[in-house]
């Protein structure tokens, strides 16, 4: 972890809530350095761990490959279960403060590229998933759909119904985005007042221009230009931070 300037910190968590306060149709835009602080490894984490796996040397890609997973799933399912898989996860201080600002009236949604479920678990109701979600399963043989309790009870969940493995929807998919989430989470960043951008590389610029943002990332650095604020650091510190700022509850 980086060390923070405390000063320039808490400008920027000033600066942060002064954005926030007071203001409705927020969205929030995130990626998985949101969910890193709930022990759910980012893109460069689960490279790492990979990379350090003597028994497998296909990369994280490889290992999403839909053929891999239903030609070997019990090798698939043993590198899940080390990087993607984690249902014991439970939300952290920034989905707690994403839904209680929902809850307010404040945020209109949340467009997110994670498959974590844990916006949910910390109660927003409005949440685009570009990828869909770890809850989300299909047997390979006969279809049905499963959603993650079968992977919870199985070290390698198998179909009841005709015994053939069952895989995750977004590995099946071979990484394909949901059209239908990616444009409604489209329209619904395009009627924003303020968008926060969380845990992501995405760039700012592919965002329309007009919006203030508010922009969260452990590997920049603070900064404010343009309209647009910058907070290095991470995020579920961040957002304990402005929870404590702006009187928001963030016990689940």
């Amino acid at each position: 972890m980086k060390t923070t300037n405390q000063p320039l910190m808490s400008h920027a968590i000033n600066q942060a809530a002064s954005m926030i306060s007071g203001t409705s149709q927020i969205v929030a835009f995130t990626g998985a350095g949101i969910s890193t602080d709930s022990g759910i490894p980012d893109l460069a984490g689960i490279d790492h761990i990979l990379s350090d796996d003597r028994q497998f040397h296909g990369g994280v890609f490889g290992m999403l490959n839909s053929q891999f997973a239903s030609q070997d799933p019990r090798e698939f399912y043993r590198l899940y279960r080390k990087t993607f898989f984690h249902p014991e996860a439970v939300p952290n201080p920034a989905h707690r403060f994403l839904a209680e600002l929902e809850q307010r009236g404040q945020l209109s949604g949340i467009a997110t590229m994670n498959i974590d479920w844990l916006h949910q678990m910390a109660g927003s109701k409005t949440v685009f998933e570009y990828w869909g979600d770890m809850r989300q399963n299909h047997c390979i043989g006969c279809h049905r759909t499963y959603d993650w309790n079968l992977a919870k009870d199985q070290l390698v969940p198998h179909c009841p119904i005709c015994g053939s493995p069952v895989i995750p929807d977004f590995v099946l998919k071979n990484l394909a985005t949901d059209h239908r989430a990616v444009h409604a989470g489209q329209a619904l960043i395009a009627q924003a007042s303020l968008l926060i951008i969380v845990g992501t590389n995405r760039s700012a610029g592919s965002f329309p221009s007009r919006i203030p943002k508010i922009i969260i990332n452990e590997a920049l650095t603070n900064q404010f230009q343009n309209h647009q604020l910058i907070i290095g650091g991470q995020a579920s510190q961040i957002f304990n931070l402005l929870g404590q700022q702006l009187h928001i509850n963030q016990r689940l």
